[in-house]
């Protein structure tokens, strides 16, 4: 019982938790954009990541990175930049995967999903919610 209450405070079992929920969140808004709004698949994608990144800053803040050492001006200026860079990261992936390699548009979404996972957990735990 000790050993699944030491996962479950663990940082990165949190930002597991914390990345899944908002991962499906912009997986579910894209698809949701794409199929029943007909909207083109980047401006699809920039969206649903936008409502995702919001999710994650406040999830983020609250239940998985300490305090961090800069101002809350300072840090969310800092989630933002980097969310941006995640976003720019995001939609060559999509692009590249869409209409270079021609995958199916959902697998090409998850793809770049994972992939931006990895620097989206780097950033926000070395740079932005460094402590």
């Amino acid at each position: 019982m000790e050993f699944i209450r030491n996962i479950l405070r663990q940082q990165i079992f949190k930002f597991i938790i914390v990345g899944g929920f908002c991962a499906s969140l912009e997986f579910i808004t894209f698809n949701i954009f794409i199929d029943f709004f007909k909207i083109n698949y980047l401006i699809a994608n920039v969206i649903s990541i936008v409502i995702a990144v919001i999710i994650n800053y406040l999830l983020s803040r609250a239940f998985v990175f300490e305090k961090s050492r800069y101002s809350k001006r300072d840090e969310f200026l800092s989630f933002f930049l980097f969310s941006l860079l995640a976003i720019a990261l995001n939609q060559v992936i999509l692009w590249l995967l869409y209409t270079v390699i021609k995958l199916d548009i959902r697998l090409c979404k998850a793809l770049a999903i994972a992939i931006v996972a990895f620097f989206n957990y780097v950033t926000k735990k070395y740079i932005v919610f460094k402590a």
